[in-house]
């Protein structure tokens, strides 16, 4: 685990990346995170880092990504001897009831909708770095 709160996002979208680039640097955090553009940089990104600074304290997977999508990049992170433990939320534009279940059951932590508006961007980077914050603290507790 690293020793302050580090995000890893995985989004397809250029303009939600840099959204959410952007609301993180209104909040003082865009040092904490990481922006990838689908499932399978993301295992390249924690392959690189088993070897170097150390795990993020949260990963934010879109949905809908080519590539490798979010529920299967969620279904081998959580299989995976050393990724399992990593948070996960899963991050989407709609939320339907059956993919929320099933990425719930699968182990994501939790399953936010996209927001709409930019100052709703900087609530929601407001709350995925308390996210953060909290899964590191629990996991130096536990």
């Amino acid at each position: 685990m690293s020793q302050k709160p580090f995000i890893l996002i995985a989004d397809d979208d250029q303009e939600d990346r840099y959204l959410l680039h952007t609301a993180f640097e209104e909040i003082g955090r865009s040092n904490d995170i990481y922006l990838v553009e689908n499932g399978l940089q993301v295992f390249k990104y924690l392959d690189m880092s088993t070897e170097q600074s150390g795990m993020p304290s949260l990963i934010v997977l879109d949905l809908n990504m080519p590539i490798l999508d979010g529920m299967e990049t969620l279904s081998r992170l959580k299989a995976h001897k050393l990724y399992k433990n990593i948070p996960v939320i899963m991050f989407t534009t709609s939320v339907h009831e059956v993919e929320k279940a099933r990425c719930l059951e699968i182990g994501a932590v939790d399953f936010i909708k996209k927001p709409a508006r930019f100052q709703q961007t900087i609530s929601t980077a407001k709350f995925l770095h308390e996210s953060a914050t909290g899964s590191q603290q629990a996991a130096l507790r536990g």
